[in-house]
């Protein structure tokens, strides 16, 4: 009977640690897994840190690109709104060969231009930065993006049909006598009457004040314009993420 109650003891106590062996060996896998996941949880939490802290230098670039085409574009405005006045005048004849020297900028109304370039490295960083990760349906982002792709083919093509039409009006000058006087910055009788009575020169004036005025100067006011309020748009994302 001794014998019979022992091995049903013994028989207990193995079945009593193989559970305990069993709780075990679970709460260490359990740990494990505890231990990978907050591993990941951390792994990610430093990547969108490191996210973020990439998009926010991103649009800190952005806004100084702005802020320095803003500069450019103020620049160009005020030579072109001269640039208009003076070429009113010249196409309604009100500058003659007796005024001439009031009007210093006469002579190279069709022969000289202002190219506009805007400043696109934090744009290319957005683009190699969308390439690598995936962007987050950020609206400002998007503005930008939208804002950007436009403008930049626009003002390519602009620049390079008024460099055309000027260099085109240049290679006109030099059938005359005048040319020389006129590239050293002299001037002459002659060259005087060309630019204030002749029809050649009041028709390059109107085609040049065309394409840079009435076209050029309204694409660099719209994007300036627009540049302003992307960055404010930018200073408000940022105080935002302080």
């Amino acid at each position: 009977m001794n014998k019979f109650f022992r091995k049903i003891r013994l028989k207990s106590l193995k079945e009593s640690k193989n559970i305990s062996y069993v709780k075990y060996a679970f709460g260490e896998i359990l740990l494990v897994v505890i231990g990978i996941l907050l591993a990941l949880q951390i792994n990610n939490w430093n990547e969108n840190r490191k996210q973020e802290y990439q998009l926010q230098n991103i649009l800190k670039t952005i806004h100084e690109d702005l802020k320095t085409d803003t500069l450019s574009a103020k620049i160009i405005i005020d030579y072109y709104k001269e640039v208009e006045d003076t070429s009113e005048k010249i196409m309604n004849g009100e500058i003659t060969k007796e005024n001439y020297k009031n009007f210093p900028n006469a002579r190279s109304l069709a022969s000289r231009y202002r190219p506009f370039v805007i400043q696109t490295k934090g744009f290319e960083m957005v683009k190699d930065f969308s390439s690598k990760n995936e962007m987050k349906n950020d609206s400002i982002f998007i503005i930008i993006s939208q804002f950007y792709t436009p403008f930049m083919q626009l003002f390519e093509d602009s620049n390079e049909f008024i460099k055309n039409e000027v260099l085109k009006n240049i290679e006109t000058y030099r059938k005359y006598d005048w040319f020389i006087d006129w590239s050293q910055g002299k001037s002459n009788d002659e060259m005087r009457m060309y630019f204030t009575e002749s029809n050649e020169y009041k028709i390059q004036v109107a085609a040049h004040n065309l394409l840079a005025v009435k076209n050029h100067l309204k694409f660099i006011t719209g994007y300036r314009d627009g540049s302003l309020d992307i960055m404010k748009s930018i200073e408000k994302q940022i105080q935002n993420k302080k």
